[in-house]
């Protein structure tokens, strides 16, 4: 396509767990408040997986094709995306800045950014970055918090502790709301994992802890029943902690590591789950607990501003460092049926309330707002 677009959204990520979820969620939002202002949206992505769009939402096709996240490709993506669309604001949902902006003297193209979490920023023990890694994290977040007209982050403590870092940026706190579909019936039949099991939903990096979590499943194996499941949610378990594995492996059949699901069949396995457990270092938000709320699934967090924040008085909590707390709050949540019942309730009553709080609609609005405040 060529021509003129009001906004460009790049949403070549959508397959990805969490952000992958934040795009899926943010396209329909844009595509209303921008068609009710008689605005344009051109999304990107890759050729091989472009998102459900409506007839007016134009897709422009990354060149290169599959540019990985945080690379020179990526910001010959953009560059070449720019170059063909002209649009007057882009957004960016993860933090690296499309320098093609700098060379536009001759015309000011807004730019937004999302940050979800500081992971990137932080001590490799926790994060799994080198030092190159986390200098080029900390340099992109500087350019955004100057040159990002507005900077979303999805929890006020992720807000926080960016601040600590770039405090000159323009942050907005936009909670991202539950997907309604989570909210229905799942079919048991189509769960993937038979009998009683544990789950854990996401990817496998440093920061996500899984060892603490196989180390108190290990404490415990014995005397429950339940498997250990680890899914990914999005296109697949994607192994960034080497631990992990070895762990996995020396629990032999009594853990289940799952590749890619069709979303019905991932609704299942959450919903049929008896416990979630979620056991981060550090989040920006944290959505896989909410989602299993949401399907009447007890969740156990760590006990991280974030997740507090998130999930508020439907969860029980536990010291992500102390694999032995974690290990009595499986023990006694997979014995006492009524507890992990009444855990469950707490959670879809926090969920439900939690929805009815929150603006789907706001990153949008905000990004229609600031385009109305502009010369055409």
């Amino acid at each position: 396509m060529t021509g003129s677009t009001d906004l460009l959204f790049d949403a070549r990520h959508i397959d990805q767990s969490g952000i992958g979820t934040y795009i899926s969620a943010q396209v329909p939002r844009l595509e209303e408040a921008l068609t009710r202002q008689q605005r344009t949206l051109t999304v990107l992505a890759d050729r091989n997986n472009p998102p459900p769009v409506r007839k007016s939402t134009a897709v422009v096709f990354s060149e290169p094709a599959n540019a990985p996240m945080y690379s020179i490709q990526e910001q010959r993506a953009w560059d070449h995306a720019v170059q063909t669309t002209q649009p007057k604001a882009i957004w960016v949902p993860h933090y690296p800045f499309p320098v093609t902006l700098w060379r536009k003297r001759n015309r000011r193209i807004l730019s937004f950014s999302t940050v979800h979490d500081d992971n990137h920023l932080l001590r490799a023990s926790v994060s799994g970055q080198g030092p190159a890694r986390r200098i080029y994290a900390r340099t992109m977040l500087e350019i955004d918090a100057r040159k990002s007209e507005t900077v979303f982050t999805p929890s006020q403590a992720a807000a926080d502790a960016l601040a600590e870092v770039v405090p000159c940026a323009r942050f907005v706190v936009t909670p991202i709301p539950v997907s309604d579909i989570w909210f229905e019936p799942a079919d048991p039949q189509l769960s993937p994992v038979p009998g009683k099991y544990i789950l854990y939903l996401g990817n496998v990096k440093r920061h996500k802890n899984l060892p603490t979590l196989l180390d108190a499943y290990a404490q415990v194996r014995h005397a429950i029943p339940h498997q250990l499941v680890v899914a990914g949610s999005g296109a697949s378990v994607r192994m960034l902690d080497e631990r992990v594995r070895e762990r996995a492996t020396a629990l032999g059949d009594r853990v289940q590591m799952l590749g890619r699901l069709d979303f019905d069949e991932l609704h299942a396995l959450v919903a049929g789950a008896d416990l979630l457990v979620m056991p981060s270092f550090n989040e920006g938000a944290g959505l896989p607990p909410l989602e299993a709320m949401a399907s009447h699934t007890a969740v156990l967090c760590s006990n991280i501003p974030s997740l507090r924040e998130t999930c508020g008085d439907g969860a029980e909590y536990f010291d992500p460092h102390d694999p032995r707390e974690l290990a009595q709050l499986i023990r006694t949540y997979c014995d006492d049926d009524q507890a992990r019942k009444e855990l469950a309730s707490r959670g879809w009553t926090h969920v439900t309330q939690r929805q009815s709080r929150i603006s789907a609609d706001a990153a949008a609005d905000a990004i229609v707002a600031k385009l109305d405040q502009c010369p055409s």
